[in-house]
């Protein structure tokens, strides 16, 4: 007995879900267009501010796509009024780490605050003398240089 109503229950379920799924249009690509978001598309934005969004928002992630899509709607609207990030490409690799480093807990309150700190550390280089490249040290691949001939145009090898 107890398995013939489990099979009945089955039928029924079965049934059902095929009515379902004549009288209800499929969930396709066009019908998904027309659901509301609340996450921003940041597609628009370098992949440095992107990530320093997304980073600066990752605690309300878990609070779902509301609280998420508010807090980088916060982001957008703070970075409106700014500057944003500068580019740092100018700079060589040790001068660039370097400030970076020093703003990276900044990141984690977002673009505007990260690209404030990365230019706080430009006005400081660009009012400092600048830090001696020790002699024989090539900053760029981060080696020491071989030490220049003192005979010139001649070969012991």
């Amino acid at each position: 007995m107890q398995l013939r109503s489990c099979q009945l229950t089955l039928l029924t379920s079965l049934a059902f879900g095929a009515v379902l799924a004549v009288f209800n249009p499929p969930l396709t690509a066009q019908t998904t267009q027309n659901l509301p978001t609340t996450i921003p598309n940041l597609s628009g934005y370098d992949i440095e501010t992107r990530l320093t969004m997304e980073h600066a928002c990752i605690s309300e992630k878990s609070n779902g796509p509301v609280a998420y899509g508010a807090c980088l709607n916060r982001q957008i609207a703070s970075l409106r009024n700014s500057p944003g990030i500068p580019n740092l490409s100018g700079y060589d690799i040790e001068t660039r780490l370097t400030m970076e480093h020093a703003c990276i807990s900044e990141r984690t309150n977002g673009p505007v605050a990260y690209g404030a700190c990365l230019n706080r550390q430009i006005a400081s280089l660009q009012k400092s003398p600048g830090i001696p490249n020790p002699s024989g040290y090539d900053r760029e691949t981060r080696r020491t240089k071989p030490p220049a001939s003192k005979s010139a145009g001649t070969n012991s090898d």
